[in-house]
């Protein structure tokens, strides 16, 4: 196993995002890969059991809420040892599993994920740019995508709505702390424009970056998050609060 999956660093990261790592617990009450969750037929059944399991009402809120979920658990992690540590987490979709937890073993009824492989690289210091590309491209186009592909169709909601979930939880990775290094710094500006704004759309296995609409250029001329979605999560249908973000507030 590489040394940067043994590391603080990466053991802090999977805490921070509920990732863990090895084998999935036998306490599990329910296991799905993603890879199995890109098959229309058992997406749609475990959409089902987990629109029960979590109470959202429908399969569309249900869908929404799985979306940013993953996009917690993997994507966030995924970017931050890439920004933060120069370390690239290679993972395939059926190395992903999502599994739930009886209570009261459970603190959520919304799943956990282990990953039960995964590889490292690290960016020579002259082609960063490239195995930037490579990251983006083995988490999105070959992992992510697919399965939200999947999840709009059996659920019945927007990609549109999909891809802001996701996004709202990648721009708090790029959040700017008064402790980081410049050096760091100036990677978080560059790797969020990049993802954000100039990735070509195949990187992501679409047509076009399905991010650029969800970003915009902050007062220091930087581009972040929008401090508003232009969709809806649904997230209001299963509780008694609106989003912060909400357009419907």
């Amino acid at each position: 196993m590489h040394s940067f999956l043994l590391s603080d660093d990466w053991k802090k990261l999977m805490e921070d995002y509920h990732l863990t790592m090895g084998e999935v617990s036998q306490q599990s009450i329910e296991v799905q890969t993603l890879s199995e969750l890109m098959n229309e037929e058992k997406c749609r059944a475990y959409v089902e059991w987990l629109m029960e399991h979590i109470g959202s009402g429908s399969v569309r809120v249900a869908s929404s809420m799985l979306v940013k979920r993953v996009a917690n658990l993997l994507v966030a992690p995924v970017l931050s040892a890439a920004t933060y540590y120069n370390n690239g987490i290679g993972i395939r979709p059926e190395h992903c599993h999502l599994f739930h937890l009886a209570a009261p073993s459970a603190d959520s009824a919304f799943p956990y994920m282990v990953l039960s492989d995964a590889r490292v690289t690290v960016p020579e210091e002259s082609s960063r740019e490239s195995w930037r590309a490579g990251i983006v491209k083995e988490l999105f186009a070959d992992c992510l995508t697919p399965f939200l592909k999947t999840v709009a169709a059996v659920g019945s909601v927007s990609k549109e709505t999909l891809w802001e979930n996701v996004m709202v939880r990648i721009a708090p990775v790029y959040s700017y702390d008064e402790e980081q290094d410049e050096a760091t710094c100036q990677r978080m500006r560059d790797d969020f424009s990049f993802l954000a704004m100039n990735a070509p759309g195949e990187l992501f296995g679409m047509s076009k970056n399905p991010l650029a609409s969800f970003a915009e250029k902050g007062q220091d001329g930087c581009f972040t998050g929008r401090s508003r979605r232009l969709t809806c999560c649904l997230y209001y249908q299963m509780a008694p609060e609106y989003c912060l973000k909400c357009p419907k507030q």
